[in-house]
């Protein structure tokens, strides 16, 4: 069998194929990693496909655990300039996180048309793709805990419970629920902002995603998975760990 797994910041997902069949996934706190990948018992894994924005530490003793347990060979996915028919936009593509480049190249293998791709994690990233595959390039925003936590360290006064939740996005009535409401319609705002000037299909992943889909408008293409979808491809290069 073969395991996919993309360690974000925050958390840790993993998808168990054989074959063209999808054998069971899951997703655990990142930095429990360091106690151990939490796999199902009695599986043989032949080969390990990494994406990981997390620290070289936690990345090792992952790929400690893979081989130790396994004896499976682990490729870590990496940013070329060109994969697929998407081109990267950066100057230096190593300098882009490979986390959004397979969000990107997993959302063009879609659709085969401009995209605008946005995850909505512990940072919301947004990165744009032609029609003819080129990285038009992306922004990089604070996710919604972020925004919150950033109010709480930098006022006296306004102090936002981290647990609450938006309730939507009129104008609020009291000083929590106008910090929720504010960051989820910056969030939504510059979304829009970008799919009217740039005309793209819009795809959404992340940890936050279900807080903004209520509120965009027209066709969105959610998926949860889209970095693990971007390594089950198999088209982006790789270096053995």
């Amino acid at each position: 069998m073969i395991l996919d797994i993309d360690i974000g910041n925050s958390y840790a997902k993993w998808r168990l194929t054989d074959g063209a069949v999808v054998y069971q996934s899951g997703s655990q706190a990142t930095q429990s990693i360091s106690d151990g990948l939490e796999l199902p018992s009695g599986v043989s894994i032949s080969r390990v496909r990494l994406s990981s924005v997390a620290s070289d530490s936690l990345q090792g003793d992952l790929v400690a655990q893979m081989k130790s347990q396994f004896n499976a060979e682990v490729t870590a996915a990496k940013v070329s300039s060109s994969t697929a028919g998407v081109i990267c936009g950066y100057d230096d593509p190593s300098s882009l996180g490979i986390d959004r480049w397979l969000a990107m190249v997993a959302s063009y293998s879609r659709y085969q048309a401009s995209v605008l791709v946005v995850d909505a994690g512990s940072a919301m990233t947004l990165d744009l793709v032609s029609a003819e595959g080129r990285h038009i390039g992306g922004y990089i925003l604070p996710g919604l805990t972020l925004m919150r936590d950033a109010l709480w360290g930098g006022t006296d006064r306004v102090k936002v419970d981290a647990d609450a939740t938006s309730c939507g996005i009129d104008p609020a009535q009291d000083t929590a629920a106008a910090v929720n409401r504010g960051s989820l319609l910056a969030s939504i705002a510059v979304i829009e902002k970008l799919l009217v000037q740039y005309q793209s299909n819009l795809v959404v992943t992340g940890g936050d995603a279900k807080q903004l889909l209520p509120y965009l408008k027209g066709k969105v293409d959610y998926q949860p998975n889209l970095v693990i979808d971007g390594l089950a491809l198999g088209v982006v290069s790789t270096t053995k760990l």
